[in-house]
C-alpha cells in the first residue's frame, strides 16, 4: 500500500511541475535552413529563452517551395495528427503562408488559442472577421524602407536617371506590390523607374550584364521566377555577384553577398519583438486585435561595391555603418607586433649595449676639441633618433623599459667621477643632464602617446603646459612666443579624453606655427605669437586659441572641418575633421574657427566640471 502512495505522489509532484508551463507552437511558413525565418526564429529564442517556464515548438511548411492547396490539405492532416489532443498557450506564425494556413484551418487545429502573426507586411480584416478570429489576432508587421530607399538612393547616385526594381510574383510580392506602385509613383518625376516582377534569374544576369554608371537595381525579393521555379538565397546571392549595376537592399539577408547596402530592416530584431509581443500575450498584457510595426532599420553599406560603382555616402543620411573596411595597421602586422613585444627584452639588451657603446665613444673622445665633441654629439643623437624611429609602432609597449639601462648608464658614469676624481667631471655632467633629458622625455611622451581608455576628469591649463613641453623646442627655435591667459577663469577641469584632447591641441598649434613660418620668412612678421586664453562662461569652459599668421581665408573657413580639405601641399585634411568629431562626438562640447584682426582663432567650448 505504502508503494502506490509514493507512485501517486510521484505522478501528483510530476503533475504539478508542468502544470504551470508555458506552451507556445510556433509555424513556420518555409523550411529549416532558410535564412530570412531562421533569423526570425532565433531572435525569438533568445528572448523567450530567458524564461525558463515557457517550451516553444516549431513546425515548418516548407511553403517555398510547396504552396499548392492540395499540400495544405495533406499538411492539414499531418498536424491534425501532431497537435491532437495538445494545448497551447500561443501560436506564433512566421510570415504570410502560415498565417493564411492558421486562419483557414483554426477551427480543425485548435480551441481558444491566441494567434500572433510576425513579419507580414499588411493583412485582410475581411478574411480576420469572415473566420471569426478578431479577438484572437495580435500581430507585428515588418515595414520594408521602400519609399524611404528610392531618394536615398538618388543622392548616393547623383547621375541616376533609370532605377530597377525587381520583386517576384509570390503572395509575399503581392503584399509589397502596393508599397512599391506607390513608391514608383512618388519618385517616377524624378527618375526613370522599371519595375520588374516576371523573369528568371538567368534573364537578370543578361539582362544587368554591362555597367551604365546612371542605372541601378532596387532589389525587394526575388525567390520565384516566372515559371514557378524556387531560387535559393546561395543563388540569388551567386547571380549579385556576377550583376554589373549596383544593387540597394531592404534587409540583411545579401549584405556581403553582393549588395550594396541600404536601409535594412533587422530581421533578428523582429524576432526579439516579436518574443516581447508574445510574453505580454502570455501575460494577459495586451488585448485583441493589437498590432505594431517594426520600425527599427539600420543604414549598411559595402566598402568593396561602393569602390566597385563609385558610389558616396557623402551626404546626411544619418548614422551608418560600413562593412568590409580595410585593416588597420594594427590589424595587418598583429603577429609582428607580438612579435616584438615577445622579443622586447633582447631589444632592451640592444639598446644597452648602443647606448653604452655611445658612452664608450664619448670617453675615447673626451681630449678633442670642444666642437668636434658637439659635433660628436650631435651625430650620436641623430643616431638615437633613427633608432627611436625604428620602434615607433611598438614604443608604448616597451618604453618603460627603457629606463633600467638609463639608470646603468648614469651609475657607470657616476663611478667613473669618483674613480677619476672628477677629472672628467664635466663629460659626467653633460652625461647626466643628457640622461635626465631622456628620462623626462620618455615618461612625457609615452603618457602622449597612448590614447584616453575612458573619460576623466582633467585640467585644460595642465593639458597645454603637457603638450608645449613636447613641441618646446621647436616653438622656441622658430621664434614664437607662447601666452597662456586664465582670465579669470574659476574652474579649469573638464571631463573627457586628456590625450585625445591634447592632440587637438598639438595639431592647432601646429598648423599656426607653420603659417607663422611661412610669414617669417616673407618678413611679413618678426615674432610669432600663440595665445591660450581660458575662461569660464555660465557653466561651460571656453579655450581660444589664437595667432598672428594672418588668418585663414574667408572661402577656406567653411570647410577647413571637412573630411579631406587641406589648403597644405602634402596635407591630408583629416587633423581638424578629427579635432571636430572628437570634441563633438566624445565629449559633447564644441569647436569652431573664426578670424580675428592678426589671425585665426579656434574656440572650444566643454561643459566645466563641478
Amino acid at each position: 500500500m505504502k508503494f502506490y502512495i509514493k507512485i501517486f505522489i510521484l505522478l501528483l509532484t510530476i503533475t504539478f511541475t508542468f502544470a504551470d508551463d508555458r506552451q507556445i507552437l510556433v509555424i513556420n511558413s518555409y523550411h529549416r535552413g532558410f535564412q530570412w525565418s531562421d533569423d526570425v526564429i532565433k531572435g525569438l529564442e533568445t528572448v523567450l529563452a530567458e524564461h525558463v517556464d515557457i517550451t516553444a515548438n516549431v513546425l515548418y511548411m516548407d511553403s517555398k517551395r510547396i504552396s499548392s492547396q492540395d499540400y495544405y490539405e495533406k499538411l492539414l492532416e499531418l498536424y491534425k495528427i501532431q497537435l491532437k489532443n495538445r494545448k497551447y498557450d500561443l501560436i506564433i506564425t512566421i510570415d504570410k503562408f502560415a498565417y493564411d494556413f492558421v486562419l483557414q484551418y483554426y477551427k480543425e487545429l485548435f480551441v481558444n488559442e491566441p494567434i500572433l502573426f510576425s513579419g507580414l507586411e499588411r493583412i485582410s480584416i475581411d478574411e480576420v472577421e469572415k473566420n471569426v478570429l478578431k479577438d484572437k489576432i495580435f500581430g507585428i508587421y515588418e515595414k520594408r524602407a521602400i519609399s524611404e530607399t528610392i531618394p536615398m538612393i538618388s543622392k548616393m547616385m547623383p547621375k541616376l536617371k533609370k532605377l530597377y526594381i525587381i520583386n517576384d510574383q509570390s503572395e509575399n510580392g503581392d503584399d509589397s506590390n502596393p508599397f512599391i506602385l506607390q513608391a514608383i509613383e512618388e519618385n517616377e518625376k524624378d527618375i526613370e523607374i522599371e519595375y520588374i516582377r516576371a523573369s528568371t534569374l538567368e534573364e537578370i544576369e543578361e539582362k544587368f550584364s554591362s555597367y551604365k554608371d546612371d542605372e541601378a537595381i532596387f532589389y525587394i525579393r526575388f525567390y520565384n521566377d516566372k515559371y514557378g521555379n524556387f531560387y535559393r538565397n546561395n543563388q540569388i546571392a551567386a547571380t549579385f555577384q556576377k550583376l554589373k549595376l549596383p544593387i540597394f537592399v531592404t534587409d540583411t539577408l545579401f549584405m556581403d553577398k553582393g549588395a550594396l547596402g541600404g536601409k535594412l530592416v533587422l530581421i533578428d530584431e523582429l524576432g526579439k519583438e516579436t518574443g516581447k509581443i508574445a510574453l505580454q500575450i502570455l501575460d494577459g498584457k495586451l488585448k485583441p486585435f493589437f498590432t505594431t510595426v517594426l520600425d527599427k532599420y539600420t543604414l549598411q553599406f559595402d566598402l568593396n561595391k561602393m569602390k566597385e560603382f563609385n558610389v558616396s555616402t557623402n551626404f546626411a543620411i544619418g548614422n551608418y555603418t560600413i562593412i568590409n573596411m580595410p585593416k588597420t595597421f594594427f590589424d595587418k602586422y598583429r603577429e609582428f607586433i607580438d612579435f616584438v613585444f615577445i622579443i622586447s627584452p633582447i631589444l632592451v639588451f640592444l639598446i644597452l649595449g648602443l647606448l653604452h657603446n655611445i658612452y664608450m665613444r664619448i670617453k675615447n673622445e673626451k681630449k678633442l676639441h670642444l666642437a668636434e665633441l658637439e659635433r660628436s654629439r650631435h651625430q650620436q643623437f641623430v643616431i638615437q633618433q633613427s633608432k627611436l624611429a625604428e620602434i615607433g609602432e611598438v614604443f608604448s609597449s616597451i618604453a618603460h623599459q627603457w629606463k633600467n639601462p638609463l639608470v646603468e648608464i648614469a651609475t657607470i658614469a657616476q663611478e667613473h667621477a669618483f674613480k677619476e676624481r672628477d677629472k672628467n667631471s664635466r663629460f659626467v655632467k653633460d652625461i647626466m643632464i643628457q640622461i635626465h633629458y631622456m628620462t623626462d622625455t620618455i615618461n612625457d611622451f609615452q603618457k602622449f602617446i597612448v590614447p584616453s581608455a575612458v573619460k576623466t576628469s582633467f585640467n585644460v591649463e595642465e593639458a597645454i603646459k603637457s603638450m608645449m613641453k613636447i613641441i618646446n623646442h621647436t616653438i622656441k627655435y622658430n621664434y614664437i612666443d607662447i601666452i597662456i591667459n586664465k582670465k579669470d577663469a574659476r574652474n579649469l577641469n573638464v571631463y573627457g579624453y586628456k590625450n585625445e584632447f591634447m592632440q587637438i591641441l598639438l595639431n592647432i598649434v601646429n598648423n599656426a606655427k607653420d603659417q607663422i613660418i611661412e610669414l617669417r620668412s616673407k618678413k611679413s612678421i618678426k615674432r610669432g605669437r600663440i595665445e591660450f586664453l581660458i575662461y569660464n562662461r555660465k557653466n561651460l569652459l571656453i579655450l581660444e586659441i589664437s595667432d598672428n599668421a594672418g588668418g585663414i581665408k574667408s572661402d577656406m573657413l567653411s570647410h577647413i572641418f571637412d573630411a579631406y580639405y587641406t589648403t597644405k601641399k602634402n596635407g591630408h585634411g583629416i587633423g581638424l575633421y578629427m579635432s571636430k568629431l572628437i570634441i563633438e562626438n566624445k565629449m559633447g562640447g564644441k569647436i569652431e574657427a573664426f578670424n580675428k584682426e592678426e589671425g585665426a582663432c579656434f574656440r572650444i567650448s566643454l561643459e566645466a566640471v563641478k
